[in-house]
């Protein structure tokens, strides 16, 4: 089985910032496993939207805590497990910075997991 990280990357300018991405997933992987975000920019941010092709993959204002992990938590066990069809199809997010960051500005890193089959 084909396994890929996505990294999507933005910088957040500062505090209180909002901050829009639209990207495509990259093609040849058919599902989204997983997804994580790094525990360094803080807590209390907040994803207003997050969906892939139109469709709601988590509530409005989720809390972007859920998706983080530390240096604890071994590497394959970092991922909030999803699984939902990727293969080329847009992602788009609106992320709220809560002000809570510990410097700004800051780069906002979200790994999504793909693959090409149910691991």
């Amino acid at each position: 089985m084909k396994t890929k990280i996505q990294l999507i990357e933005t910088t957040v300018a500062k505090a209180k910032d909002t901050v829009r991405i639209s990207e495509d997933f990259d093609i040849g992987y058919k599902h989204l496993e997983g997804v994580a975000v790094l525990s360094s920019i803080g807590k209390g941010h907040v994803f207003r939207s997050f969906t892939i092709a139109g469709a709601e993959l988590f509530p409005k204002n989720f809390e972007v805590e859920f998706l983080q992990s530390s240096g604890h938590v071994s590497p394959n066990e970092r991922f909030f497990k999803v699984y939902e069809v990727a293969d080329g199809k847009k992602v788009e997010l609106e992320y709220i910075d809560s002000g809570k960051a510990p410097s700004y500005p800051y780069s906002l890193k979200i790994y999504m997991h793909l693959t090409n089959g149910k691991s």
